[in-house]
């Protein structure tokens, strides 16, 4: 829904490739900057974050896909045979996960988790340079093979303890927060083409209302995953949190400048209320919500589970 909405909606103005650029940036959600919110909020494990994670997982595959077809260069149907291709690679390694025996893995993470062998640490980027090695191989989107990645590696630990998979994820969220995501945002930053906002102070003045249409086109049709029993507040928040979006709106606008479908003007418009929504929105979903913190009762039965 919200793609069809977003280059439905630019394509009234600007019909062809950038009203598909757009509306691949519209209907995109920042999962991986909403999930450590809900999850020092308590929310990760909740109805509420389960939804808004599932909507996050849309929000970022979705596009990727529609990325890959639609904006790299090549007729959509041989795009659509190697999107195929690095399909087919991409389940033969979840099959191996699956294949593998049970505790195998589990046995030499365990090993080596307070060592200076760091084997969980080193088996996740193996994993994800390899896929995003094929990605850039198979000229696709690298967004597209660390998705992948991230669900292979987690169908590998799929039976280990809850205790162990916490201790593996604090040590690849200590590099992805630590030191990628920062680096994701600096270059943002560098970037980003405020002269050119600052030149024609009109545009300036688009950058709210993009945020507006970013609400509308993603976070309305996000309520519908709202959990049954939601209260108005909680499918408000549930709005605001699928409209939080800028990873894939910096992707897609610099493919979009880099082959000249999209002036620089339009792709900084883009990325100024992506960097908004990503400062407002979820600041406001949270507050909606209430704080919440999680209790030693729930991590008993996070460990159980």
């Amino acid at each position: 829904i919200s793609l069809a909405a977003g280059v439905a909606l630019t394509w009234i103005l600007f019909p062809g490739e950038i009203a598909i650029i757009v509306g691949v940036a519209l209907a995109s959600t920042a999962l991986g900057t909403i999930l450590p919110i809900l999850r020092d909020a308590g929310e990760l494990h909740t109805p509420f974050g389960r939804a808004i994670g599932a909507i996050g997982a849309v929000g970022e595959f979705g596009p990727l896909i529609a990325i890959s077809l639609f904006l790299g260069g090549r007729d959509p149907g041989i795009e659509s045979i190697v999107l195929l291709i690095f399909g087919v690679v991409a389940g033969l390694a979840i099959w191996l996960a699956f294949r593998m025996p049970r505790g195998a893995m589990h046995r030499a993470v365990n090993a080596s988790l307070h060592t200076s062998g760091q084997f969980a640490i080193r088996v996740v980027f193996l994993i994800l340079a390899a896929l995003v090695a094929l990605s850039i191989v198979l000229d696709l989107d690298l967004l597209l093979g660390a998705f992948a990645a991230g669900i292979v590696w987690r169908l590998l630990m799929r039976d280990a303890r809850e205790s162990d998979r916490r201790v593996v994820e604090s040590k690849v969220e200590a590099v992805a927060f630590g030191f990628l995501v920062p680096v994701f945002f600096i270059y943002t930053g560098v970037t980003f083409d405020l002269a050119s906002l600052m030149e024609t102070p009109i545009l300036l003045a688009v950058v709210p209302l993009v945020v507006i249409l970013l609400f509308l086109v993603r976070g309305l049709p996000s309520m519908l995953a709202a959990p049954a029993g939601s209260t108005p507040r909680d499918r408000i928040a549930v709005a605001l949190l699928g409209a939080t979006g800028l990873p894939i709106i910096v992707a897609v606008t610099g493919i979009g400048v880099d082959e000249g479908i999209l002036p620089s003007a339009a792709a900084a418009v883009l990325v100024g209320a992506g960097m908004l929504s990503v400062l407002l929105f979820p600041l406001i979903a949270m507050s909606l919500r209430g704080e919440r913190k999680v209790t030693a009762s729930a991590e008993l039965e996070d460990d159980r589970a």
